[in-house]
């Protein structure tokens, strides 16, 4: 994706003149870069800051480098978006899909009612699909791969300051969800922290080695499947060691009452909880200083 974009690509991209985002940037509304000749550049992520700030209309989305994406109004013009967005994972209609997730996004929309409302409604219908339809697997296995591209191209949006705490994270042992551990790597990103998604079936052991070489401070686990009870002992065990080391372990996903024991963990019922604690955790340490 296009990481710098000129006065005239963004304004295209949003239907307004070069002059009016000229006179915005030069009030301080919209921050800019300097090349060595003096012509001003717009950070990806801080055109996104912008549109979603001012509630602008992306009339050209490959302007920004989303190619294949449909304009925002035409991606949002028919029916409720749950409803837009399970019909267009049902029938694999990827670039609606990414339209949709984007679009809804670029107009203000938090990454985790995204992720607790259209995605989670939208892929919960889907997966009921087998218990009455012989396509139902390979429903919701398509509709996962689409909604994967989504939440890669959504989290090409998002870029943390260099100097945020680092969070990793993924799926336990056995577990092999890769959707739920992506999207909470896209809510911690955009509450500041800097991600790192080890993704699926990731053993604690591996884990530990990216604690260490990231230094990370929080450290996230989305439990999907059920777990087996020597995990749940290990997760207890993990959770005290990281906090007597300063660091944080979250637990969440379908799951995570399987794992009550492990006390010294941060327990979240939904994204949306997430965010809060992550945007806490972010805004505590700019207090203190750090």
């Amino acid at each position: 994706m296009k990481r710098l974009l000129s006065p005239k690509e963004l304004a295209d991209a949003i239907g307004v003149s070069e002059s009016s985002l000229k006179r915005w940037a030069d009030a301080g509304r919209l921050q800019v870069a300097r090349t060595e000749g003096g012509h001003r550049r717009i950070p990806i992520a801080e055109a996104v800051r912008f549109i979603r700030d001012t509630g602008a209309v992306v009339v050209r989305p490959d302007l920004l480098g989303l190619i294949g994406v449909p304009a925002v109004n035409d991606a949002r013009a028919a029916s409720t978006l749950d409803e837009r967005l399970y019909q267009a994972l049902l029938v694999g209609d990827g670039p609606v899909v990414r339209a949709l997730v984007l679009g809804t996004y670029l107009q203000g929309e938090p990454v985790a009612r995204l992720a607790d409302g259209p995605i989670r409604a939208a892929m919960t219908r889907l997966g009921e699909l087998w218990r009455h339809d012989s396509q139902g697997i390979f429903l919701e296995h398509r509709a996962t791969d689409l909604c994967v591209q989504a939440v890669v191209a959504l989290r090409g949006l998002i870029e943390p300051p260099a100097d945020g705490p680092v969070a990793v994270g993924g799926a336990p042992e056995l577990d092999p969800y890769i959707l739920p551990s992506m999207l909470a790597a896209a809510v911690l990103a955009a509450a500041g922290l800097r991600t790192v998604n080890l993704g699926p079936a990731t053993p604690l052991a591996s884990l530990r080695h990216a604690v260490a070489h990231h230094d990370a401070r929080v450290v996230w686990l989305a439990l999907t499947s059920t777990l087996p009870d020597a995990l749940v002992d290990d997760l207890g065990g993990f959770a005290r060691e990281l906090a007597a080391a300063g660091r944080t372990l979250i637990l969440g996903g379908q799951r995570r009452a399987d794992a009550a024991a492990a006390r010294r963990a941060v327990h979240v019922g939904s994204m949306s909880e997430l965010a809060a604690f992550a945007a806490g955790l972010v805004a505590g340490r700019h207090d203190d200083g750090a």
